[in-house]
């Protein structure tokens, strides 16, 4: 999963940074009093890639669904379909172009990644200010830094339109950006539990990190 696993599952790669405090605690409970109300979201995305420079590397576009318990679906259509699908429990990765499957247990290091700011419960929102440093640069905008080291990026940012999530931009270490933008957006949808679960294709390879 060339695309996703680098950005919007931002895993842990060696970025050292030192511990900060939440922020305040003003701009800490209005983005909980957004984040709270998300009990599931489904969405188009168009996700952008820039270089330090500004010049466009990548984009992608496909769409998106996540609920709770910790439940995500993302699936890229083009420029190369890949699928990322999560039932809480187990990770399965899927690249129809390699014809490979990879299966990962959901452990802590996936909980931390921005892909579940929308499929957390009020324990996890408990912890925001623990997993991250939350400043409101402008209405309905927040910046979020990486509390501790082995984040893949070192800022992200949020924002809403009204109480709607509109888009997340990832800044990584060497000044890349990672632009995630919403549309046909549906807030608190009913979404079968099924969607949260990956058949593997006949054929296919499969490396089983979950065992």
């Amino acid at each position: 999963m060339k695309i996703f696993s680098c950005t919007f599952f931002a895993l842990a790669i060696s970025f050292s940074m030192g511990p900060q405090a939440g922020g305040s605690p003003e701009d800490i409970e209005q983005l909980r009093n957004l984040l709270q109300p998300i009990t599931s979201l489904s969405a188009r995305f168009t996700q952008q890639i820039t270089d330090a420079n500004g010049f466009e590397i990548q984009r992608s576009e496909g769409s998106f669904q996540v609920a709770q318990p910790s439940r995500v679906r993302w699936i890229v259509e083009k420029p190369m379909p890949q699928q990322v699908v999560a039932d809480g429990k187990t990770l399965w990765l899927y690249d129809p172009d390699l014809e490979q499957v990879v299966i990962q247990p959901f452990d802590a290091n996936i909980e931390a990644t921005p892909a579940m700011l929308f499929s957390g419960g009020l324990d996890r929102l408990d912890r925001l200010d623990s997993t991250y440093f939350i400043k409101q640069i402008s209405e309905g905008s927040f910046q979020l830094t990486p509390e501790q080291g082995g984040s893949l990026f070192v800022e992200m940012q949020i924002a809403f339109d009204g109480k709607r999530p509109q888009s997340i931009g990832l800044t990584d270490g060497l000044g890349q950006i990672t632009l995630i933008t919403f549309a046909d957006l549906e807030l608190n949808p009913q979404i079968p539990a099924k969607q949260f679960e990956f058949q593997i294709p006949p054929g296919v390879d499969v490396i089983n990190n979950a065992n």
